[in-house]
């Protein structure tokens, strides 16, 4: 079994750079405080990060973290893709949640 590379430490530091920080990391994914927004690894190429804001982040949230994003992922050699939003629910008398990912292309 392979375990893919994942840039974590990069991620890390891009991400704080819109004041919030990786709160969590699971597999291929690493969400930000608040879950702001979610990070998905690419396994095919491991610089390459798609990022999906939650359905709930107001507008003017996404437009500034999206312009931070850009600057520090272009400082980091990272390349971002913004995917779409996402969809955050708990099910129901359980501690496991739900993400629904909405693709907007």
């Amino acid at each position: 079994m392979t375990i893919p590379f994942r840039p974590l430490g990069k991620v890390m530091e891009m991400a704080s750079s819109t004041g919030l920080d990786i709160s969590y990391a699971y597999d291929d994914l690493a969400f930000s405080d608040h879950s702001v927004y979610i990070i998905r690894f690419d396994d095919q190429l491991p610089d390459l990060l798609h990022i999906y804001f939650n359905h709930d982040c107001e507008e003017n949230t996404v437009i500034e973290t999206k312009k931070k994003l850009i600057e520090s992922s272009a400082l980091n050699k990272l390349c971002i893709h913004f995917a779409g939003k996402f969809i955050l629910d708990s099910i129901h008398e359980s501690e496991e949640l739900k993400i629904e990912f909405i693709n907007t292309i």
